[in-house]
């Protein structure tokens, strides 16, 4: 039942303010606090501390030497059973809900809470990868319920586990965790972008039917509270809004703002980029693309090569940093994107120049990319860079650029996807395409579009087909490197792959690799492999689930349907809602040839061989990674299966006006250095 009087509740409950602060807080009872948990959020670890008064709180935020959010308390929540200052009574709901902003707004009667409701069906819909990280909470519900007995949990249990993986797929939804207390108390902390999230949660079917549950008189449990809390951005948002049950709070200084850390800054709408420093600020960076990309179309990148180039830096020893775009403050300004910054002396020699490159970035609008654009050419000119060129991560032979086309189908693994808007907003600030390219794609219905390779092709080439092995994959590793190398160096954008580099990027390919789609052509003669062809189940549904993670559960997860699948059609039936419907395409990562041996064609006779793996397989289609628009004779092999172009795709570089400011820079004029002139044909196979 409603109420202003929490003096009989336990100690967290009678707290007039929350700090949540990252690592640990050396405030103590001195400071105001009256309670505290270590906790986490996935791998940030914050201590949660329930603070006397909300002067006490923003005390301990401004001397805390990392994050925080310091949270309200409002003036009216919740008590029953013996934890009700007003006099014990049975357990009771009140008639309505609290009501929403715009319920406030336009004078709507909440609905009732004791309504009938549903009873709650387990779901077998994934949970979606995480939009925010604790730092991110505006609203927080902090509860406790006190049970009569054990069973009690037991029966609690049934629910609980289908409302908090709904709740953890709401968009407003940040963090939530429970606590307990002797002997049979259960308490809940949840977190939520706005008040409006979550009283939306506690609107869910399985909520109430919950809570319904609990207050049957006092036989499941006798007591329990409620405290609602939100920071001052959210209390002066509610306020803006017609009042409600934040009209108490003092409206915020003119001119000035609170940070959701915590913090009070002048207001600015610069952009700023933000070095990532902690670990919560790296989970802001894995964070920010999905709150602006669609699921089903983005794919993230892989969460452990962000986090190597954050501790390692580039597999060939250059420094990779990570900047967070925020706006306003630069400690605590809204993250509206992201970017990571470095250099590659091969790729300035391969193009003559001295560029300053840029990847991984995300911008929630095309405003915002602008001002981030802008902020890398600031940085690179401090650096005396003649150009930027990107988005690359970390080389173009790796991964990166901008689609140009074919918006509405997704990405996949190893390639980009963004939104329509993104080319002109390159090009409006200054920007030119390079090396213009297409992805593609091969339905493989219908009838072969080849015949096998036979017994006399490989005679008359004088080759031999060699299929990858788990036992031997180093060897493999270390054959498909030398080839890469040697055949793509003429290549205008191509750096020769190091070995420490190769490792880095076939990294869990021992377990995702199909044995009959990873094929090596052998000389008769030498005994030496002379050209390659690189093609994988598709995982994209699985990194889009996870974003961007791959750890035990995703590898079980690509193992179970692979087993589903059972290497032949058959077995596809089976597999339907498992998520194996994913693994039922493949993607052509690199084909290529010695240059002594294009023109022979060998990696035609790959081609035909790698079709029948991918039929035998029970595969349907094939996606290929970006082919030069100059390549005809690459693109053909696709082509031969039915293929056509699916993403249009290009890097964009920039000429800057420091190139003299760098000591060492290299002269301009060298082939290739200039971001207008015509790329050199690729030569991956003739």
């Amino acid at each position: 039942m409603y109420t202003t009087d929490f003096s009989v509740v336990p100690a967290q409950g009678q707290a007039g303010a929350v700090v949540l602060a990252e690592g640990r807080s050396s405030a103590g009872r001195a400071d105001g606090v009256t309670w505290r948990r270590r906790l986490r959020d996935g791998s940030i670890a914050f201590e949660l501390l329930t603070v006397a008064t909300a002067e006490q709180a923003e005390a301990i935020a401004r001397s805390h030497p990392a994050r925080t959010v310091v949270l309200v308390a409002e003036e009216r929540g919740y008590t029953n059973g013996i934890w009700r200052a007003e006099g014990a009574e049975p357990m009771a709901h009140n008639e309505h809900f609290h009501p929403t902003s715009s319920e406030t707004r336009e004078s709507r009667t909440p609905p009732r809470i004791a309504a009938a409701v549903r009873r709650p069906r387990g779901e077998a819909k994934p949970s979606r990868p995480r939009r925010w990280t604790i730092f991110d909470t505006g609203s927080m519900f902090l509860g406790a319920t006190r049970y009569r007995h054990p069973i009690a949990w037991l029966v609690t249990n049934r629910y609980w586990w289908t409302m908090t993986a709904k709740m953890a797929r709401m968009s407003g939804s940040v963090w939530h965790g429970v606590y307990w207390e002797p002997p049979w108390t259960l308490g809940t902390l949840a977190t939520y972008r706005t008040r409006d999230d979550m009283l939306r949660f506690a609107r869910m079917p399985e909520h109430r039917h919950l809570m319904q549950w609990i207050v049957q008189d006092t036989v499941n449990a006798n007591a329990g509270f409620i405290r609602l809390y939100a920071t001052r951005e959210e209390l002066a948002r509610q306020t803006a809004e017609g009042g409600g049950p934040f009209a108490h709070a003092e409206p915020e200084e003119e001119g000035r703002r609170v940070s959701h850390g915590g913090r009070v800054g002048a207001e600015s709408p610069r952009l700023h980029l933000a070095p990532v420093e902690t670990e919560a600020d790296f989970q802001a960076f894995l964070a920010a693309p999905r709150r602006g990309e669609p699921e089903h179309l983005a794919v993230p990148l892989q969460e452990s090569s962000l986090r190597s180039w954050r501790e390692r830096g580039a597999p060939g020893g250059e420094p990779v940093e990570l900047f967070l775009a925020r706006r306003g403050d630069p400690e605590t300004g809204e993250v509206v994107g992201r970017t990571t910054i470095h250099a590659d002396a091969r790729l300035d020699a391969k193009l003559g120049t001295r560029a300053t490159l840029f990847g991984a970035t995300f911008a929630a609008t095309a405003g915002d990319l602008r001002d981030l654009l802008s902020a890398i050419e600031r940085r690179a000119g401090d650096d005396g860079s003649a150009e930027l060129f990107g988005p690359v991560s970390l080389l173009p032979n790796q991964m990166g650029g901008v689609i140009t086309s074919g918006f509405g189908e997704r990405g996949f693994m190893d390639s980009p996807w963004n939104h329509e808007w993104v080319p002109a907003a390159y090009e409006a600030a200054g920007f030119v395409r390079w090396h213009e390219s297409d992805s593609w794609i091969a339905r493989l219905g219908g009838d072969p579009a080849s015949a096998g390779v036979s017994a006399t092709d490989l005679e008359r080439a004088g080759i031999r087909i060699r299929r990858a092995s788990r036992i031997r994959h180093r060897r493999d590793v270390r054959d498909l490197r030398a080839l890469t190398n040697a055949a793509f160096e003429q290549l205008p954008y191509y750096t020769e792959i190091s070995a420490e580099e190769m490792r880095a990027a076939t990294d869990g390919l021992i377990a995702l690799m199909d044995p009959n789609l990873w094929l090596f052509a052998i000389d008769r003669a030498s005994g030496e492999p002379v050209a390659f062809v690189l093609a994988v189940p598709d995982i994209t549904r699985v990194l889009q689930r996870s974003g961007g993670r791959v750890g035990v559960r995703e590898l079980l997860t690509i193992l179970r349907d692979r087993m589903l699948r059972g290497g032949g059609r058959a077995s596809l039936g089976a597999s339907r809602g498992s998520g194996a419907d994913d693994a039922r395409e493949a993607i052509l990562l690199i084909h290529g040839a010695l240059p002594s041996v294009q023109g022979r064609g060998i990696v035609s006779l790959l081609w035909r061989e790698l079709e029948t793996g991918l039929r035998n397989g029970g595969y349907t289609a094939l996606r290929s990674t970006v082919i030069g628009r100059d390549n005809p004779a690459s693109s053909r092999h696709i082509e031969r299966l039915r293929g056509v172009p699916l993403h249009g795709h290009t890097y964009f570089r920039k000429r800057l006006g420091g190139a003299s400011r760098r000591a060492g820079g290299a002269a301009r004029g060298a082939t290739g250095s200039d971001p207008e002139s015509t790329p050199e044909p690729e030569r991956t196979d003739a």
